[in-house]
């Protein structure tokens, strides 16, 4: 049977690779939006994490709730059962983009599948904020939309407040804004035909079908190319969330990647010299995720802006003109590969170094199994590198679950390294992530302080950034 898990986080920063999640909220609902289940807990926080205060201000937590916490490695366990039941759809408001990669990596760091959440045993995922865009667009009357400087605001906080979402609890609380996205969920819900019509955009078959059967294209010496248009809270008011997009194939070397190329800059061929600089409006399209992508159809495309739209023409009679510069664009996308970046951190190595192979999973499945001392005996006879790291990082980031004397014995000369890379402000020292970012340090956290300094806090706030001061000085 399925069922839905309305689920929140919050979290230590923004990078889903190195901050961790620090609350989790979910409340788990029959296909009727009845609820069934609630859960949520905090989570302390891990050594090796310095907290952004920009982060803390948002979100409140303070140094006794953390202390009160589960361990990262308990808490991801759960969550991962949680997502994993069979039939479960996980969503929540702007998940896929955020939420949703935070529990891909705490999941792989801490040696759970970090896919199965969206395919194995009926389970998928949605999102409600794609919703929310659609329904402002096609049928607006369903709620009260919040202004923001004369601009419709599409923060979950202000759509819940100006619709009385919630009743209990502040902004950015995990469980506030699980109820919230609850609630207008069942709203949503009660306009049947369009909100199964969305529902199907996270269906990966019924996408691809959908796709398939776009007949709005335009012909370019010889081939086809199929036009569309993207939805994207990224496109901004002013765009009205819209764009008209060409569809320029699939990439060689990600297969499950559909590549389309938006058309709302200007002259857009002038970049043919230097395709890279066109790749913000290159959206990597899988079936079934993010981004929600439109037949151009009169009904739809009437409600592109105007101005926008008029771009998009000018860009098509260009790539009519000069197909060459068109193909030398597409050429580009369609081979482009990430590069491999060296010295990655084993924490964000899940994209670069792929799915755990079957030797991994042997060794990870063990570890699942044993209890504190085996496990820390276990990592010894580890056949791979990464699980190893992984391992020994789990044991010297969960101290609750293993006694002082077996932690002594395992003492990680590579995880003090990482401390100590956290505590210096030498670049060459870095911890580096997949995107050519790094982990948040002392460093940064320290010039975050002094920004906030600025800003006008209440006593909650600034109470907060009284002991995050003392605890980065410390570090």
């Amino acid at each position: 049977m399925k069922t839905y898990l309305f689920y929140d986080i919050e979290t230590s920063g923004l990078n889903p690779v190195f901050d961790q999640i620090l609350t989790f909220a979910s409340i788990r609902t029959d296909e009727n939006f009845n609820e069934v289940e609630r859960n949520s807990f905090i989570i302390k926080l891990r050594p090796d994490i310095v907290p952004s205060p920009q982060a803390f201000l948002v979100h409140r937590l303070t140094f006794d709730d953390l202390s009160a916490g589960i361990s990262e490695y308990e808490a991801v366990k759960q969550i991962h059962t949680m997502v994993n039941q069979p039939g479960t759809v996980s969503l929540g408001y702007n998940t896929l983009k955020f939420d949703d990669e935070f529990l891909r990596f705490s999941f792989y760091r801490n040696l759970f599948d970090p896919y199965t959440h969206q395919y194995k045993n009926g389970c998928s995922r949605m999102d409600i904020f794609p919703f929310t865009i659609l329904f402002y667009i096609f049928k607006p009357q369903v709620i009260v939309w919040p202004q923001n400087n004369e601009k419709i605001s599409l923060k979950l906080e202000a759509i819940s407040a100006k619709n009385s979402l919630v009743t209990s609890g502040r902004a950015h609380e995990a469980m506030a804004d699980v109820e919230a996205t609850l609630n207008l969920a069942r709203i949503f819900a009660k306009e049947k035909e369009i909100f199964t019509y969305i529902i199907d955009f996270f269906n990966k078959q019924k996408d691809e079908q959908r796709i398939n059967k776009f007949k709005k294209s335009i012909k370019i010496k010889g081939f086809s190319y199929k036009l569309g248009i993207i939805l994207s809270h990224r496109l901004g008011f002013d765009a009205n969330y819209m764009a008209l997009a060409i569809n320029i194939g699939k990439s060689i070397k990600y297969s499950n990647q559909n590549l389309w190329l938006r058309l709302d800059k200007e002259s857009l061929l002038r970049f043919a010299d230097k395709p890279e600089d066109l790749s913000c409006l290159i959206e990597r399209k899988r079936f079934g995720d993010l981004p929600v992508i439109l037949p151009a159809i009169d009904r739809f495309v009437k409600k592109l802006n105007r101005e926008n739209l008029q771009i998009a023409e000018n860009n098509i009679k260009e790539i009519l003109n000069n197909t060459q510069d068109f193909f030398e664009i597409t050429k580009f996308y369609k081979e482009f590969e990430y590069p491999y970046i060296p010295d990655l951190d084993p924490d964000a190595e899940l994209y670069q170094t792929g799915f755990f192979s079957i030797t991994e999973k042997q060794d990870i499945s063990s570890f699942h199994r044993g209890d504190s001392e085996s496990r820390i005996q276990l990592i010894d006879q580890m056949k791979t590198k990464r699980i190893k790291t992984l391992a020994q990082r789990i044991i010297n980031r969960n101290h609750s679950l293993f006694d002082k004397e077996s932690l002594e014995s395992m003492k990680s000369s590579e995880f003090a390294q990482l401390l100590h890379r956290l505590r210096v402000s030498d670049s060459d020292k870095v911890v580096k992530g997949y995107k050519e970012d790094r982990k948040f340090n002392c460093a940064d956290a320290l010039k975050e302080l002094c920004s906030v300094n600025e800003l006008d806090l209440d006593s909650e706030q600034k109470k907060i950034i009284d002991w995050l001061k003392d605890y980065i000085q410390k570090y």
